[in-house]
């Protein structure tokens, strides 16, 4: 640990998760992996190469910036946001000659724009035309669907690659979402003459793809679940897996402090939480500048009552530390009260476990918060280091690290 504290992603839990999101799909249905926000947070470039041998044959991104950071890598990218042709930057413009780089279409004028690139590289970009059904977050209005698909396949600069739409209550409407689903098949349909055999017909994020095969058209775009995680709203859909998802990431620091303080005491700033019996007190250095949610402080606070979590004995066990106070710029503390006196100045914490039944779980996390799991990764400050490991996963919960159990890892990465 270089910094103060680490983000490990297990590689071969996100392998293990495309399997199983695969397994829900037909055999000719194509996987997309979303790697929006540098992955969730995660790192995209640690993780693209296992999601591509995992079975994604295309990857997802938001804007032409993330693209270029992907660039070097040999998997088709599709940039989301509306792109117009001086968006594109130079280190850009090889891929797009390859026909790697795809775009989404989201209405004419913007057509028009790549159109004029496309002529002026004297290649034909391939795009997506995005059709707003129900999200009201970009695409073209149906109506005019039908207008764009033939102004593209008319055009010297572009070729359809795609029709798309995003749904917008699949977690939890399946009547909306099927409605939405009735109007993508609508406008296919209606420009059936206008599509080449190639064309990729795609709807579904995760929670789509979870709701069944009639939602999974041509494609899915998977996006927080390859690593291990839904949103608390779509927990119900994962009984659909023939296995539960493997949460793929831990967040990892030490306790640098220790001290104990008498009954009545205050902790904090504020000095909001008061000890009710003489307090034995561990600081972590990680706040929320690092990324760790502001809002965690202890009940007491009017907060959720985060904790932290530390291995005992072999690895085997674990315990929990209550969070108390407010969390501070660059660290926390907690209560090491009922923990063994083995906690000390020095152990590791887990201020983000991968075990199942944690309730430093990620997935618990943002219950506790309120809030999608995503949410909380993308907002874990760049400064702290992420490192890719594969051999995690064969470890029991708490064991020691890959390297020290001097396991394979081919594809460390830290960034």
């Amino acid at each position: 640990m270089n910094g103060t504290s680490t983000l490990q992603v297990d590689l071969d839990a996100i392998a293990r998760n495309v399997g199983l999101l695969r397994a829900l799909c037909a055999p000719g249905v194509r996987f997309c992996a979303v790697l929006k926000a540098d992955a969730y947070g995660l790192g995209a470039r640690g993780v693209i190469s296992t999601l591509k041998q995992a079975g994604s044959s295309m990857c997802a991104v938001f804007s032409p910036l993330e693209a270029c950071e992907l660039a070097d890598f040999d998997i088709p990218l599709l940039v989301l946001m509306p792109v117009m042709a001086h968006d594109v930057p130079v280190e850009l413009i090889e891929k797009a000659r390859q026909g790697s780089l795809h775009f989404v279409v989201h209405d004419s004028t913007q057509m028009e724009s790549l159109d004029s690139l496309g002529r002026r590289l004297e290649v034909r970009l391939p795009v997506h035309l995005k059709i707003d059904t129900g999200l009201h977050r970009g695409g073209c209005v149906p109506r005019d669907a039908v207008i764009i698909a033939r102004s593209i396949n008319r055009s010297r600069g572009l070729r359809l690659a795609g029709v798309m739409t995003h749904f917008a209550r699949a977690a939890s409407n399946e009547q909306f979402t099927s409605n939405q689903m009735r109007q993508l098949d609508s406008i296919v349909e209606h420009v059936s003459n206008e599509l080449s055999p190639e064309v990729i017909v795609h709807a579904s994020g995760t929670c789509g793809a979870l709701r069944g095969s009639e939602y999974h058209a041509d494609m899915v775009r998977i996006g927080l679940a390859w690593s291990g995680y839904l949103t608390p709203s779509a927990t119900e859909l994962e009984r659909r897996l023939p296995e539960p998802l493997h949460p793929a990431v831990s967040w990892s620091s030490r306790l640098v402090l220790t001290r104990t303080i008498g009954e009545g005491e205050r902790v904090g700033y504020g000095g909001d939480w008061m000890a009710k019996r003489p307090t034995r007190l561990g600081l972590v250095p990680v706040g929320y500048a690092n990324g760790y949610p502001l809002e965690a402080s202890s009940p007491k606070d009017g907060g959720p009552g985060l904790s932290v979590e530390f291995e005992l004995g072999d690895g085997t066990q674990a315990m929990n530390a209550p969070v108390i106070g407010r969390v501070s710029m660059d660290q926390l503390m907690v209560d090491l009260t009922d923990l063994p006196d083995e906690i000390r100045q020095g152990t590791p914490v887990d201020l983000i476990s991968r075990r199942p039944e944690s309730p430093c779980l990620l997935s618990g996390i943002a219950r506790r918060l309120g809030r999608s799991p995503h949410s909380i990764l993308v907002q874990i400050n760049s400064r702290v280091e992420r490192v890719h490991l594969r051999g995690l996963s064969r470890q029991s919960a708490g064991s020691k690290s890959a390297q020290e159990m001097e396991l394979p890892v081919p594809n460390a990465v830290a960034g």
